[in-house]
């Protein structure tokens, strides 16, 4: 039953192509035909099955795995981006949280925002606290009261001879007389404290302490709020000199001294614009001796630097935050923080109570760290890049993602787009290329492939045809000199040839037809020799025009070549030439036979032998039909009948000429031809004048 089962769809494929092909055929050939064919189409099934199928199948595949592919590295630096993005995010919303809930619980604490205002941010710049009016109030003021000595005063004649006695050097008493003369002409309480200061300096010099604290008192007592050309205020040099002079006759009441009046200074408002108490800080501190005040002193320096330097900003910045402070869209809950931009700064603002503190951050560098901190987000050698665009650029068109830096940093932008976007384009395309080159070649491989199967099995299916009509045309060209011998041998047998003429020409005709079948014989079994590759030669050294005599005198009763002009021309001093002369016979026979049989009754046909560079050459020609131009890359091989109509009409076999190739290449020589269709041709045996060494015997 297995067997049954395998056969049934082969015979079923054969009966069917044989229903096809019956027809111009006859019922035997197209069966023949079927077989070969039906063995063609299953090989080309298993190789569509085995090789083009899945060949087709991993091509697809593999375009397929390259666009997921892309969309995964698309989707990968996407991903990449967002955490970029969110990395980013979550360190600035630290940042900012962070300080604000720092400055909401200084004060819930009590504890004022504007001290120490260094430690809620590193970017803090200035702290400011305003009235419900919008009027400054700490840790500085605008506009205060004191103002500076009047031009007048200043140039006062009694004045102006007391600073031309200091210039020009003059007695110390001279000078103290002018300057007493300042404070009784004047009426001006501000040029009296001035005299006063001047007149404490002086006696200072001279060592008369009890007079010159005396006055310094007075002027304390005062408490002029005037400051001097250089902006100080006359009060705090008094008791700055004052304390000096204690420190030289106790040095530890003049540094506790010292210590008050930077302490008073520092916690004091000072004025938008005016440096006096900065200046007059700074000096008292570089009076203190070192060590004496202990850790004191450095912790005092550094809440000067501090305050100094957000009196600076606070005089660049104020005249920023007044259209902050005029914008704001009515009063939020106390402790919710309010961010703005300003050219300058970026302002943290709130109110508690009926108070509006506004902190101004140093937005140059808040943005510079943030800028560093977009660029640590992102992992080293990444593909990607994150950066922070101003409220008037646009994003990149390649962004991957972007987050908006609000409530913070309002129209400022997070961008994470492609670091080199051509480049990685151009990588991109270089893939798709290298892929495309891949599956294309594996496709081309395919289709070559394809190709060449199916020229191969055109090959062998039209070999197996030539195979059938060798078999076809050898039992026909047996059939007729066996034929011809049986009818001339029965016709002697039976006295049907009653002359001595008829039965001498039935004899040679017997002769004739026996020498035709045995030049058959030879060619089947020296083909089926060569095809073996059992077909050996003996190559001697002998004169090639007698072999090619012999064999001409041999063919010349056949009766294909009875009707024929021969024409013969081999020099007889052509050189000796290693040949077999046996096979060389049968070379010149089936030249000399074919251009019988493709010529017209009465045709010529030439041989030729002549000396040529090299070697010997012997030509057949004939003036017969021709070979067409398809066919010369042919004739030679096995089983190849031409298929011109005109050709095919004349018997033969196929294997002459592939026969008389192979046997010329045994030689060392070669077989070539010339034709032109309707003139007829000319082949040429070609022998080299020494046979290879490995030829010899």
């Amino acid at each position: 039953m297995p067997e049954g089962r395998r056969s049934r769809p082969s015979t079923l494929l054969q009966r069917l192509l044989r229903a096809l092909l019956v027809q111009g055929r006859g019922e035997a050939r197209a069966m023949e035909e079927a077989i070969h064919l039906a063995s063609v189409l299953r090989l080309i099934g298993l190789f569509v099955v085995s090789i083009a199928l899945p060949a087709t199948l991993l091509s697809y595949f593999a375009v397929r795995a390259a666009r997921v592919e892309e969309a995964l590295v698309v989707n990968d630096l996407r991903r990449e981006g967002a955490v970029a993005a969110d990395t980013f995010w979550a360190g600035l919303d630290r940042d900012f949280t962070s300080f604000e809930q720092r400055v909401v619980e200084r004060l819930r604490s009590g504890r004022s925002p504007l001290d120490t205002a260094g430690e809620l941010h590193p970017q803090l710049r200035v702290a400011l606290r305003f009235d419900q009016e919008g009027n400054l109030r700490a840790p500085f003021v605008v506009d205060a009261a004191e103002q500076p000595l009047p031009e007048e005063d200043l140039f006062h004649p009694a004045w102006r001879a007391a600073e031309r006695a200091a210039a020009e050097g003059a007695p110390t008493e001279v000078q103290i007389d002018l300057l007493r003369a300042v404070f009784a002409e004047h009426s001006s309480p501000v040029l009296r404290a001035r005299a006063q200061l001047d007149e404490a300096r002086l006696r200072l010099k001279q060592g008369q302490t009890r007079e010159a604290m005396a006055l310094l008192d007075a002027v304390i007592s005062r408490g002029e709020p005037t400051r001097d050309p250089y902006g100080l205020r006359l009060a705090d040099q008094a008791r700055l000199m004052r304390a000096d002079a204690l420190l030289q006759r106790d040095p530890e009441a003049g540094t506790r001294a010292l210590r008050t009046l930077v302490e008073e200074l520092l916690s004091e408002t000072w004025t938008v614009g005016q440096g006096g108490e900065a200046a007059l800080a700074a000096r008292a501190l570089g009076l203190v001796p070192p060590g004496a005040a202990g850790d004191w002193a450095p912790v005092a320096r550094g809440r000067l630097a501090e305050r100094s330097s957000m009196l600076y900003w606070a005089a660049a910045l104020l005249p920023e935050l007044d259209p902050v402070f005029g914008a704001t869209p009515g009063r939020l809950p106390d402790g919710v923080v309010r961010w703005e931009l300003s050219d300058r700064a970026l302002w943290a603002t709130t109110w508690w109570g009926d108070d509006y503190y506004a902190f101004g951050l140093d937005l140059e560098n808040v943005l510079s760290e943030l800028q560093a901190d977009a660029r640590a987000a992102v992992v080293a050698d990444s593909d990607v890049s994150a950066y922070l665009l101003s409220p008037n650029e646009k994003p990149p068109q390649d962004a991957l993602t972007s987050k908006s830096l609000g409530p913070w940093l309002g129209g400022w932008t997070l961008v994470v787009a492609l670091r080199d976007a051509e480049r990685l384009e151009a990588e991109r395309k270089d893939r798709r290329d290298l892929r495309a080159l891949i599956v294309g070649s594996a496709l081309f491989v395919l289709l070559a492939g394809s190709f060449t199967t199916l020229a191969m099995l055109r090959r062998e299916l039209q070999v197996a045809r030539q195979q059938t009509d060798f078999a076809a045309s050898v039992s026909h060209e047996l059939r007729s000199p066996i034929t011809h011998i049986r009818s001339q041998g029965e016709a002697l047998l039976y006295g049907l040839k009653e002359t001595d003429e008829e039965k001498e020409e039935a004899f040679l005709s017997i002769v004739r037809e026996s020498e035709r079948l045995s030049r058959l014989v030879d060619n089947v079994l020296d083909f089926a020799a060569i095809e073996r590759g059992a077909k050996r030669y003996a190559l001697r050294p002998g004169d090639i025009a007698e072999t090619v005599m012999n064999a001409i005198d041999s063919i010349s009763s056949a009766q294909e070549v009875q009707d024929k002009e021969l024409d013969v021309d081999l020099p007889a001093d052509l050189p000796p030439v290693a040949h077999d002369a046996d096979a060389i016979a049968q070379c010149v026979i089936n030249l000399v036979s074919n251009a019988a049989k493709y010529s017209p009754a009465g045709g010529w046909i030439g041989v030729r032998g002549r000396v040529v560079e090299g070697g010997v050459q012997i030509t057949i020609s004939d003036k017969g039909i021709g070979i067409a131009a398809h066919d010369m890359q042919q004739i030679f091989e096995p089983f190849f009948r031409s298929r011109d109509a005109m050709a095919r009409k004349r018997k033969g076999t196929g294997i002459g000429l592939t026969i008389t190739r192979y046997i010329m290449n045994a030689h060392g020589g070669e077989v070539t031809v010339a034709s032109r269709p309707g003139q007829g041709s000319t082949f040429t045996l070609r022998f080299p004048s020494e046979a290879p060494a490995a030829l010899r015997r």
